[in-house]
C-alpha cells in the first residue's frame, strides 16, 4: 500500500509538452510497470484554459476526474467541476479547447486490446528524439518529408517511434466518451453501520469500476484483497487506512492481492474508488 498527501506536493513539469500549453504542469502520483498491459500513470494535472488539443483517440484506456473547473472535451461538451469522464479505448474525441483553468486527477492505463500504455518518461524521450527530425505544433507532430505521411497526431507519432510498426487500434467498445454525475447519485446505506456506498460506473470489457464511499466517525470499512489495482482519493474529511493518516486529497494505492482497512476520524469521510482489472483476467476482449 502507497499513500500520498498530494495537496502538499509541488508541481512538476508538463507531461504533454508535445501537445503544447507551457503553463500545463503535473503532479506524478502512482505508476506502473513500463512493459506490461497493465501499465498506468496517475498524475494530478494543472490545465490553463489556453491549452489546446486537436480531435484524436488512444490505444488505452483513461479517467478524467475534474477537481476544479471544466475540462472540454469536444465543441460545447465539458466535464465539469465534480464530474468524471471515461474516455474509452480507440474513442475519438476532442477537440480540446477552452473550458477554464483547471485542475484534474488522470488516470491512464493498458486497454482490454493488451496493448499498453507508454509512461512519461518514455514519452518524453520519444518526443525529444522526433524534434530531431520534425516538429510538434498544436498537438501534431510534422515532418518534411518528400514521401511518407508527414502529419501524425502528437500521441500517435510518439507511439509509432516507441513501438515500431503501425498503430493497431481496436474495435471501439464505446463511440463516445462517458461523462459520469457522481452528485446525481445516492448514496446508499450498506448492512455495516455508519458506511454508504455510491456506485458510479461499471465498465465490464475492461474491467473498470468507479464508485465511492462515505464513512461517519468511527467507521471502519474493510477492503478486502482483490486481483484489480485500486486508487483511492480523498474527497472530504479525515480518517486513516490501516496507520496512515489521510487527509483532503489523499491518494491511495492498493496493489493486487493488497487489504486494508479505512476508519473515519471526522464526519463524513468521502472516498473515491477506481478499480481496474489486470488485462489477463478479463472474461471479454475487444479484440
Amino acid at each position: 500500500m502507497d499513500v500520498l498527501h498530494t495537496a502538499q506536493m509541488p508541481w512538476g513539469e508538463s507531461l504533454v509538452a508535445q501537445r503544447g500549453g507551457g503553463d500545463v504542469a503535473h503532479k506524478r502520483l502512482f505508476e506502473g510497470d513500463e512493459d506490461s498491459p497493465d501499465n498506468y500513470m496517475l498524475v494530478m494535472s494543472k490545465e490553463p484554459r489556453t491549452f489546446f488539443s486537436p480531435r484524436h483517440r488512444h490505444p488505452w484506456d483513461q479517467i478524467r476526474y475534474s477537481l476544479e473547473g471544466r475540462i472540454p472535451i469536444a465543441k460545447g461538451l465539458y466535464v465539469k467541476g465534480g464530474e468524471l469522464g471515461y474516455f474509452p479505448e480507440s474513442a475519438h474525441y476532442g477537440p480540446q479547447e477552452g473550458g477554464d483553468d483547471r485542475k484534474v486527477l488522470l488516470l491512464q492505463f493498458g486497454g482490454a486490446s493488451g496493448q499498453g500504455f507508454i509512461g512519461p518518461d518514455r514519452v518524453k524521450q520519444a518526443r525529444i528524439e522526433l524534434a530531431k527530425e520534425g516538429r510538434f505544433e498544436d498537438g501534431v507532430y510534422h515532418r518534411d518529408v518528400a514521401e511518407g505521411r508527414r502529419n501524425r497526431d502528437a500521441y500517435e507519432a510518439i507511439w509509432l517511434h516507441t513501438r515500431g510498426g503501425e498503430l493497431d487500434y481496436a474495435p471501439a467498445a464505446y463511440s463516445t466518451p462517458i461523462v459520469m454525475r457522481p452528485e446525481a447519485l445516492p448514496w446508499r446505506p450498506t448492512t455495516q453501520p455508519g458506511i454508504a456506498r455510491r456506485e458510479i460506473g461499471v465498465f465490464p470489457h475492461r474491467g473498470l469500476m468507479l464508485d465511492a464511499w462515505q464513512l461517519q466517525p468511527g467507521a471502519v470499512l474493510s477492503l478486502r484483497a482483490t486481483p484489480a489495482l485500486r486508487l483511492l482519493f480523498v474527497l472530504s474529511g479525515h480518517g486513516r487506512i490501516d496507520s496512515e493518516a489521510l487527509e483532503y486529497w489523499s491518494a491511495v494505492r492498493l496493489a493486487s492481492g493488497e487489504s486494508a482497512e479505512l476508519t473515519a476520524t471526522t464526519a463524513p469521510l468521502q472516498v473515491m474508488q477506481w478499480s481496474v482489472s489486470r488485462v489477463a483476467d478479463l472474461a471479454l476482449s475487444v479484440r
